[in-house]
């Protein structure tokens, strides 16, 4: 952006020497105006080239941003899906069964590992929306907690998980504003407050 505003305004100035009003300060220093232009014009070529650069650096790392986001939304609803099989072959066991009691000890739920060193890379906390960063940081302290104790507050925040980590994506593809994100946000959290108040009753 600073590079953008230099640029416009090197090419503003150089428009202001052609004016009438400077016709006769052009024609008797024209050697210095012409050198003056000639470095102008260097100046904004070397400026449009870094804003170029800058732009298409900052495009890359975004769509870098977004696969690794893809990919833990993979890692997330893979946990997903082996915890719900691991959750519902407990619930059918008959409450005889010995394996019952320490089930979870030998079959711990499966944890998304991914998403905590997804969060380590410097790359996605300097790209990722605040609201989002903090929402997954919030995340993954519920994931820790209820993974020990509470099979079904997991698969809540797993689902959590994939929706915040869905809305993201759609953030920094623009198909979504920043104020929308921060809503559909606040949203899933309000969802997640009732359900867990209504497994408390």
């Amino acid at each position: 952006m600073f590079y953008t505003i230099i640029t416009i305004l090197l090419i503003f100035i150089s428009f202001i020497i052609f004016l009438p009003k400077f016709k006769s300060a052009t024609e008797q220093y024209s050697l210095g105006i012409n050198f003056i232009l000639t470095l102008i014009a260097t100046l904004v070529g070397v400026l449009l080239a870094i804003s170029i650069t800058n732009y298409e650096s900052d495009r890359k790392e975004k769509q870098d941003v977004i696969k690794l986001l893809n990919s833990a939304i993979t890692a997330v609803d893979t946990c997903q899906d082996y915890s719900e099989e691991l959750i519902e072959y407990f619930n059918n066991l008959p409450d005889s069964d010995k394996l019952k009691q320490e089930f979870y000890v030998r079959n711990p739920l499966p944890y998304p590992t991914y998403l905590d060193t997804l969060l380590m890379q410097s790359i996605v906390s300097k790209n990722l929306s605040g609201a989002a960063l903090s929402e997954l940081n919030e995340l993954l302290i519920n994931l820790k907690r209820s993974r020990q104790n509470n099979s079904s507050l997991y698969l809540i925040a797993l689902s959590q998980a994939i929706k915040v980590l869905s809305l993201e994506i759609a953030f920094q593809n623009h198909e979504i504003t920043e104020h929308q994100l921060n809503a559909q946000l606040d949203n899933i959290g309000t969802i997640a407050d009732s359900i867990d108040n209504d497994k408390n009753k």
